[in-house]
């Protein structure tokens, strides 16, 4: 799956290619992202739009007056959601541990 994430005027755009299938799980990164972001009220507050195809998938979050939504915390927090490695701390940290 690949993601761009743009700004035009007061939206931000999520452009993703390759979904097929994955489109709930998108949905619900977003809703994430969106409700663990209690500090930045812009990205709560902002006004959300969906267009789907069955492997594509276009996003805008439209800004409320005033409150700007920064392109880089959108894609930071779906980037981690959607594209996060499968191995939690422990076992990466064990992995990498060198043999005695």
């Amino acid at each position: 799956m690949l993601m761009r994430v743009r700004e035009r005027g007061d939206q931000v755009l999520i452009e993703l290619t390759g979904v097929a299938g994955r489109q709930q799980s998108v949905l619900r990164a977003l809703s994430q992202c969106r409700e663990g972001s209690g500090r930045d009220e812009a990205i709560s507050a902002a006004s959300v739009s969906v267009r789907s195809s069955t492997n594509d998938m276009r996003i805008s979050l439209q800004s409320q007056v005033g409150l700007p939504v920064e392109s880089t915390r959108i894609y930071q927090c779906l980037r981690d959601a959607l594209f996060a490695d499968p191995l939690d701390a422990t076992s990466a940290a064990s992995a990498v541990r060198p043999a005695v």
